[in-house]
């Protein structure tokens, strides 16, 4: 394994049921089902046919429910790359998320970040019985949240030898999404007084969610507020919704209200994701996006650093992909030559 990479630019147990779902010319998909905290997960894995032994990555989506193909906003982002990556000789594992699809389980809010860890070490334990996965080149790829779990996992297990984190916090949770808001609604160019209310309601969101106090009062704040805004748009942007309610429902406070008050938001605000970089000692690629708004490369590039100094890792590298925002992507797939990124670099750890 190459040692000692570094490259910053500035420019993110249970018993296995395995059964044939698709079968191609250079790849095989099959659904793998295992359990964990007495539920069962399912998921996909894509494996490239081959004689000999191939490294895995285990995928892990970000911080709503998703299902295995990780799909919003008509992509299908876990799908494309597990395809990608088996045609480039490198295994895929990607499950539905706790109550998704064909997994158990109550709503993926309900849950501590530290209990959907567990869903990953048992796939772990479950791939290092496969024989035809080579079980020391596991990894794992994260986006968003997940890129915050991978360098927790890995900062807990022998078993990770490598990570990738697509667009993961490094800092506090409360930091980040009050600095995103920030930034959301000062680049709309909203008043003076509407952005201090944003700001206002932004950090009560964390305050209700860590104390579980004052939520219906907050609740109805957010509503409020967001219905006199709907009121005072041009018309040309409210003809846009049926209704106040249809505006509300893809805005911010119609998207972050199912996560306010639960344990998986809970988990969120109260971890501290930099203890854990600290500790990662395996290979890791942060890769972050140019237009990501809420997890810009020249803030989360310093921490890294000091990080992984702090581990004595010097097998890292940041990168920084242009023109694309936090999904990587560009007319529904990923950017151009992103995929490729990837491969290149978990193929430069063992030396192919």
């Amino acid at each position: 394994m190459r040692k000692s990479i570094i490259s910053v630019l500035f420019l993110l147990f249970g018993c296995g049921l395995v059964y044939s779902q698709d079968d191609t010319k250079s790849i095989i998909e099959e659904e793998v089902e295992f359990d964990v905290d007495d539920l069962t997960i399912s998921g996909t894995l894509t494996i490239p046919k081959s004689d000999k032994e191939v490294p895995l990555a285990i995928l892990i989506s970000g911080g709503f429910a998703d299902n295995r193909d990780a799909e919003a906003y008509g992509m299908k982002p876990f799908k494309e790359l597990a395809r990608y990556f088996a045609e480039n000789g490198i295994a895929t594992y990607r499950y539905d998320d706790r109550g998704v699809g064909k997994s158990a389980g109550k709503h993926t809010f309900q849950y501590e970040i530290t209990e959907l860890n567990n869903d990953v070490f048992a796939a772990i334990e479950l791939f290092k019985k496969e024989n035809r996965i080579d079980t020391n080149k596991i990894g794992l790829i994260g986006h968003s949240t997940g890129g915050m779990m991978a360098p927790m996992i890995a900062s807990m297990s022998d078993d990770v030898s490598f990570i990738i984190a697509l667009a993961g916090p490094v800092d506090e949770m409360d930091k980040l999404m009050l600095r995103t808001r920030e930034k959301q609604v000062r680049r709309a160019g909203w008043k003076k007084e509407d952005i201090e209310t944003a700001l206002e309601l932004e950090k009560r969101m964390v305050d209700v969610t860590v104390s579980g106090k004052g939520y219906d009062k907050l609740i109805s704040d957010m509503k409020t507020f967001s219905k006199n805004r709907f009121i005072n748009l041009p018309d040309n942007i409210k003809n846009r919704y049926k209704d106040w309610e249809d505006y509300y429902k893809s805005s911010w406070y119609g998207m972050v209200e199912p996560g306010i008050n639960t344990p998986m938001y809970r988990s969120w605000y109260t971890h501290q994701p930099v203890e854990y970089l600290k500790k990662v000692t395996c290979p890791a690629l942060f890769i972050f996006a140019e237009n990501d708004g809420q997890i810009p490369c020249s803030y989360a590039g310093p921490i890294i650093i000091d990080a992984m100094e702090t581990a004595g890792n010097y097998n890292y590298t940041i990168r920084q992909i242009p023109n694309t925002g936090h999904y990587f992507s560009y007319k529904g797939f990923f950017v151009p030559g992103f995929l490729n990124i990837l491969t290149n670099w978990i193929n430069e750890q063992f030396d192919y």
